[in-house]
């Protein structure tokens, strides 16, 4: 798939759409499975929709927080994708893509979920100052996703 060519909304469906080996491990398929769904809930909430026809390497429309966070899931899905499915006998290059996508994970959990303190605002605000009070809320469904992400 060319990034130049392709949008963001083709790329998340390739991603999401990918079939899931029958070897997989029960711990890769939990983690790739609720990846996807929340990858699928970030790319259509409504805040991506000035970035969703954009292509994948254009400069998005709206650097909010879903943009980043939807960036930031579909990076990890692709991390757990590059990692042999059974998770045996990894090779150290294998072994480190797994431990950063499941460390990955569990960072896209505390940041959906840690709405009091707001630190998802703040990173969103630092990198993109034009984002400053400009805060769409995730929504009950990408919420309750969130919540059960795997994270041990």
């Amino acid at each position: 798939m060319d990034p130049y060519t392709s949008t963001r909304e083709q790329f998340t469906a390739r991603l999401v759409e990918k079939p899931i080996a029958d070897n997989a491990s029960p711990e890769w398929k939990q983690y790739v499975e609720e990846s996807k769904a929340l990858l699928d809930k970030l790319v259509h909430h409504p805040a991506m929709a000035p970035n969703l026809h954009q292509t994948y390497m254009t400069p998005a429309k709206s650097k909010n927080k879903i943009y980043f966070q939807w960036d930031f899931v579909g990076r990890t899905l692709s991390y757990m994708y590059d990692v042999n499915p059974t998770l045996k006998n990894l090779p150290g290059q294998e072994k480190e893509a797994w431990e950063d996508a499941v460390g990955r994970t569990v960072m896209t959990k505390n940041l959906i979920l840690d709405t009091n303190k707001g630190m998802l605002d703040m990173m969103t605000e630092s990198t993109y100052p034009d984002q400053k009070g400009k805060h769409p809320d995730f929504g009950e469904e990408i919420l309750e996703l969130a919540k059960h992400l795997t994270d041990d």
